[in-house]
């Protein structure tokens, strides 16, 4: 039953031209690693953790400063999460590019996309974990975007904090999102997501124009063939999130104090495009508008008309705008604003 099994979620053959690593780089195998690292790296952290104010910030000093590989676990559990963000985004650029959004990996995306959420869920929420000052009040930010949405926005402010302010209840609210309900999601949807992936026959090979090898019926074992490439791979890419964790600390500032704002006051810098946008913008289209927006075209991407098994060029274009856009507005919230959200050179 456990080879049925194993052969069901990897097959025995796979076609030759699935094997070259530029059709995927690599990307979805290297997330699914970074989430078990994040898995493993999280439970070895919530042993010595507390999730109560001032009893958080001191955990975490105890596992830096006295807990034998304290810090370097940290350090991977911290950079990891940062980077699986990436990697996820770079993920979903290259399904939608290579054309693999639609039938029957329609579905596929929407799980995809699901994923990407959760990943951007799981960082937020580990962020005030630390309880220092730049996660407390960066949550601080981040929440208080929320008030700008018409009707609901207070609420689900006060909601998510579990009071008016950021404090113990947030604390536990987030440790629990962050502990419980997110990785459990994640994991049952990543397995949902590969089973889908197997189901539509396996990793999506481009027109017969762009890749002849697929044409050709020609198939090869998955052991050793693929099996080893992926070994290979992820070893290679521990290794450099073990190097980097090795001579990078995560940061840790002084504890949180609620009475004292420091001079730079900044979301999580996945979210600084959106508070970029808010100097820019009118804060109901920022924060509510245009999110609404990208959602609902990331979620109708497949139900556009494709030319040749690709999206067509002015969609592709309208993309292209849109994450240039984006990372404009990131780069310029991370470098180039200082105390008081001023414009500034980052030298």
């Amino acid at each position: 039953m456990s080879k049925n099994f194993f052969f069901h979620f990897r097959p025995r053959h796979i076609p030759a031209g699935a094997l070259c690593f530029t059709l995927t780089w690599g990307l979805g195998g290297m997330a699914a690693l970074m989430l078990t690292q994040q898995l493993l790296t999280g439970l070895l952290l919530n042993i010595f953790y507390q999730p109560l104010p001032v009893l958080a910030y001191q955990s975490v000093e105890h596992i830096q400063t006295t807990i034998f590989l304290g810090r370097l676990v940290r350090n991977m559990h911290h950079w990891i999460g940062h980077a699986l963000i990436i990697v996820v985004f770079l993920h979903l650029l290259r399904v939608f590019f290579s054309g693999a959004i639609y039938p029957p990996r329609r579905t596929n995306w929407f799980v995809g996309l699901g994923l990407a959420f959760l990943v951007l869920l799981a960082n937020f929420s580990g962020y005030l974990l630390p309880w220092d000052q730049l996660s407390y009040w960066a949550v601080t930010i981040a929440t208080s975007m929320l008030s700008y949405l018409p009707l609901i926005g207070i609420p689900l402010q006060e909601m998510l904090r579990g009071g008016e302010e950021v404090g113990a209840a947030t604390l536990q609210l987030f440790y629990f999102f962050h502990t419980g309900i997110v990785p459990a999601s994640l994991f049952l949807l990543l397995l949902y997501h590969f089973w889908f992936i197997r189901k539509a026959g396996g990793v999506y090979l481009p027109h017969k124009k762009t890749n002849p090898e697929a044409v050709k019926g020609k198939f090869v074992p998955v052991v050793p063939n693929l099996l080893v490439r992926e070994l290979a791979f992820a070893a290679i890419v521990t290794s450099l999130l073990l190097l980097f964790s090795m001579f990078v600390d995560a940061p840790l500032g002084a504890m949180a104090n609620p009475h004292l704002t420091p001079e730079r006051v900044k979301a999580p810098w996945y979210f600084l495009g959106a508070q970029e946008l808010l100097l820019h913008v009118h804060p109901l289209v920022a924060v509510f508008f245009l999110p609404l927006g990208i959602g609902s075209f990331l979620i109708l991407l497949p139900f556009i008309k494709a030319k040749e098994e690709q999206p067509q060029r002015w969609l592709r274009a309208v993309f292209v705008i849109g994450i240039v856009l984006l990372l404009i507005l990131t780069i310029i919230g991370i470098w180039f604003r200082g105390p008081g959200m001023r414009l500034m050179w980052p030298w």
